[in-house]
Parts: structure tokens; C-alpha cells; sequence
């Protein structure tokens, strides 16, 4: 097989990582290219090569991503633009979508072999301001306060019927991959990465009976946003790519039908991995 690999070095255990892995695909006669924005330093030599992100991605049949989630998501989005699976390997913190974590290399040789690892599908949500572009977001999309100010008001619509309205300090639109993450930091609930929904999960909200609520895939979300000091409030997606909105701003979030295809242990199961990793802490 032919690998793009994306590295975060970062991570204090990402170079040991990457050297083992790269002395597994060369032992097993496997091609692969570096990402050129990794600072690749000794990894680098006159054997190897390192390429653009568009260029490893139109070479290679599949990406390895060494870091954390986050690495996974920084080029989860180009992956699916090439129809390219990734195959995560951990080593961040938890790493809920990465295959292995950065101890079981020796796994790597078995990438080929569908009984141990299962490759599955994980759809986008997208998300646009007012008409401008959709972005798609594999985690969530995130609208929060001004950090000057107290709480921000929320109203939100569901194909044009009222779903909530609440001040606090914002609220998370995640996808059913991204439930593992902010989400349920904020008490939101662990959704079946099957599953094709989107799970709207308030913070902080200054209400008693606020809970999260999951919704369909044929679903659409119109958020409007606003304090009573028409003080901003922002949207990020995935964590980046902050961006303003005021009062007369709206946000529409809506499950996409672009996926990313993404390697798992075929033995363990989502909700075993999530129960694993998190008594781990």
C-alpha cells in the first residue's frame, strides 16, 4: 500500500512513534510520503520523501495520522475530498477517533486484514452564515460569548419550528463522531457514531430544565445569537476557523452527506473504546 503520513511532533511521544512506524512500512514493503508542513527534522532523509497535503493525498490509498484527535481532523476534511480512509494512531490524551494507540504499532502490519481493523464511515455536518459557504465540520460547530461578555441569548429553530431559546454561555451542535468530545464534556450524551444526527448541547445555560437534545439527519438547525450589550458572539468549526456574528446574523447547521472513512479496531466497539479511555483518566 502507498501512506501519506501527518505527524504532529508536538506531541512528546510523536517522534518515537513515527520511527517505529516508519521502520514497520519500510520492513513491510510498504510506500509512503511525509507531509512537507510537519518539521520533519531527522525524520527527513534523502530516501524520503515529504510532499504537500494535496499531493499526498492524490498519491497515496490511505493517510496515517500520529498525534491526537486533532490531527485526524486537520485532514479529515482533504481526505474525503479524495476518497482516502485514515488510520489514526494516538498519541495525545484519549484519541477516541484514532485506530491504536501509540504502544501497538506491531497492529500496523495488520491494516490490510478487515477482521482486525473495520473501516467506517463518519458523516460531516455543515454549517453556513447566512448565504455564505458551507463548512463541514466532523466534531462540532461551537457558538460561545463575547469574552466581554456575561452569557449570550440563543434562539433555535428546527425546520421552522421553535426548539429552544436560552442565555448562557453558548451551545454545541456536534455529529454523532464528534459526541465524544465537547459535547460531552458539557454533559451532552454519547450518540452511536452510526448514527446520522446531530446532538445540540447548551453550555452553561442560566435555565433548570435545559438538556441536550439529539436530532435527525433530515433535520436543519437556524441559530440566531445575540446579548443584551450587542456585544459579538462567535462561532468556530472543529475548534478552528473562528468567525463573528451579531444579532442580525443567522447560522444554519445541517447533517452532510460528505463522510470521511476512518479505521477502527474491528474488536472493540465504540462505546467499549469510549468506556476504556475515559476510566483510563
Amino acid at each position: 500500500m502507498k501512506f501519506f503520513i501527518k505527524v504532529n511532533l508536538t506531541k512528546k511521544n510523536s517522534l518515537p512513534v513515527i520511527k517505529e512506524v516508519l521502520g514497520l512500512l519500510e520492513e513491510e514493503n510498504h510506500e509512503f510520503m511525509l507531509c512537507c508542513d510537519d518539521y520533519l527534522g531527522e525524520i527527513l532523509n534523502s530516501d524520503r520523501c515529504a510532499v504537500s497535503v494535496e499531493e499526498g493525498l492524490k498519491w497515496c490509498d490511505a493517510v496515517i495520522t500520529i498525534g491526537g484527535d486533532g490531527t485526524l481532523l486537520d485532514v479529515g476534511k482533504q481526505a474525503s475530498d479524495h476518497s482516502k480512509p485514515i488510520f489514526g494512531i494516538n498519541t495525545g490524551h484519549l484519541g477516541f477517533l484514532t485506530a491504536i494507540e501509540g504502544n501497538e504499532i506491531n497492529l500496523l502490519r495488520h491494516i490490510t486484514d478487515n477482521k482486525t481493523f473495520v473501516v467506517k464511515k463518519h458523516n460531516f455536518i455543515q454549517a453556513k452564515i447566512n448565504k455564505g459557504k458551507w463548512k463541514y465540520c466532523l466534531n462540532d460547530v461551537v457558538i460561545s460569548k463575547d469574552v466581554y461578555s456575561n452569557t449570550v441569548n440563543l434562539s433555535l429553530q428546527s425546520n421552522g419550528n421553535q426548539l429552544m431559546a436560552f442565555t448562557g454561555d453558548g451551545v454545541i451542535i456536534a455529529t454523532s463522531t464528534g459526541s465524544t468530545a465537547y459535547s460531552l464534556s458539557v454533559g451532552g450524551p454519547i450518540v452511536d457514531s452510526d448514527l446520522q444526527a446531530m446532538i445540540i448541547s447548551p453550555v452553561a445555560p442560566h435555565t433548570l430544565n435545559r438538556t441536550s437534545m439529539v436530532l435527525g439527519k433530515d433535520k436543519h438547525i437556524r441559530i440566531k445569537a445575540n446579548d443584551r450589550n450587542d456585544n459579538k458572539a462567535y462561532v468556530s468549526f472543529d475548534g478552528k476557523d473562528i468567525e463573528q456574528i451579531d444579532k442580525d446574523d443567522e447560522l444554519t447547521v445541517k447533517v452532510s452527506n460528505k463522510y470521511v472513512s476512518i479505521y477502527t479496531l474491528g474488536n472493540l466497539g465504540q462505546f467499549e473504546k469510549v468506556d476504556k479511555k475515559l476510566k483510563s483518566r
